[in-house]
């Protein structure tokens, strides 16, 4: 359920925090600017029709045309209101030694004859253009318009989001070595994009995938459908994100891209924990916890957490966005230049996660 609020969106929780931390919708997508992709030609197989061919039309420009990508309709590994984001292959390249076929992620989403929509996908598509390259941030591959549904193409992350990560884990919150590495990819990526003027605003970690089912592989960024450019000192004012890592700043109508700090420290304190920083029985409390902006560390949460870690969190949970760490700055914290080392010295060949 939204948050009441007729101009946001903020997505409610799927459930309340317990032991084990809450997941959260996946938000609608907001904001302007770009080209719309070029037209393709799709074709169903009449054998199979969770199966979809899509063949990107040659332009005079390119002769050779794009590949082809079978679209598995019946493999959907997320959802959104946007629509779904099923598996996608296509034939290995010519130099490939195995032949087997390759593997992506497909946004899938219909088009509506509906200026701002239309403007928000311009501007995810973009963003994603011009973030290319970074080794965190999930890369695009190909973006094709067939029959009225635009297709977003990316790498596909092959070990599950650092929710289920965590939701599955046998203990409360991962060790400081895991979760300082994984802070500090994060933070690498953050930066990356501050510096290019874009905030993604929807920093949660369903958005966090691990790139192969080693749990110490990399971890890349996803969905991009909130991203904005900004402009420095020009406050936003559109109310969006996800229950629980939405900064105080953005449900009061006024921030800048500090806000995704703030997502990242709850997204510290829930790796080091286990639990949410803020949190209450019903969206509204929720609201209000964050809007309050107290929290604590429990003994019982936090008893095998240093004060380095905790006073790590703390930088990023300043309510004050002017007090807040920037992501350069966070990404040069202490705890995070002595504890991300010694996770990537003390990774290989292991999956221990907790003390």
């Amino acid at each position: 359920m939204d948050i009441d609020d007729s101009d946001s969106d903020v997505k409610a929780s799927k459930k309340t925090p317990s032991k084990k931390i809450p997941s959260s919708k996946v938000p609608t997508s907001k904001v302007p600017s770009s080209k719309v992709p070029s037209s393709s030609v799709i074709s169903k197989s009449a054998q199979d029709k969770s199966l979809v061919k899509v063949q990107g039309k040659s332009s005079p420009s390119n002769s050779p045309g794009r590949p082809a990508y079978l679209l598995h309709r019946d493999l959907v590994i997320g959802r959104g209101s946007y629509g779904q984001v099923c598996i996608a292959s296509r034939e290995a390249p010519p130099e490939s030694k195995s032949g087997k076929r390759r593997k992506f992620a497909s946004k899938c989403v219909q088009l509506k004859p509906d200026p701002r929509y239309i403007a928000k996908l311009q501007e995810e598509v973009c963003v994603l253009k011009e973030l290319r390259g970074h080794p965190f941030i999930i890369q695009l591959h190909d973006v094709l318009c067939i029959d009225n549904e635009l297709f977003i193409i990316t790498e596909l992350g092959r070990g599950g989001d650092l929710f289920h990560l965590l939701t599955t884990h046998p203990k409360h919150g991962v060790t400081e070595a895991y979760a300082a590495k994984s802070l500090s990819q994060m933070l690498s990526a953050i930066t990356y994009m501050h510096d290019h003027r874009i905030a993604h605003r929807d920093l949660k970690l369903e958005n966090w995938v691990l790139m192969s089912p080693n749990a110490w592989s990399d971890l890349k960024l996803i969905d991009f459908g909130l991203s904005t450019h900004f402009e420095r000192d020009v406050h936003m004012t559109r109310v969006v994100g996800s229950s629980y890592y939405v900064s105080p700043q953005v449900l009061k109508r006024s921030y800048t891209h500090s806000c995704d700090l703030w997502s990242l420290g709850v997204i510290a304190y829930m790796l080091l924990s286990g639990a949410p920083p803020f949190f209450g029985s019903s969206d509204a409390l929720i609201k209000q916890s964050i809007i309050t902006g107290t929290y604590s560390f429990p003994t019982s949460l936090f008893k095998d957490v240093s004060e380095e870690a905790k006073a790590f969190v703390c930088s990023l949970l300043s309510y004050a966005p002017e007090y807040r760490l920037t992501a350069r700055q966070a990404l040069n914290h202490p705890w995070l230049t002595k504890a991300a080392p010694r996770a990537y010295s003390t990774s290989t060949g292991s999956d221990e996660l907790t003390t």
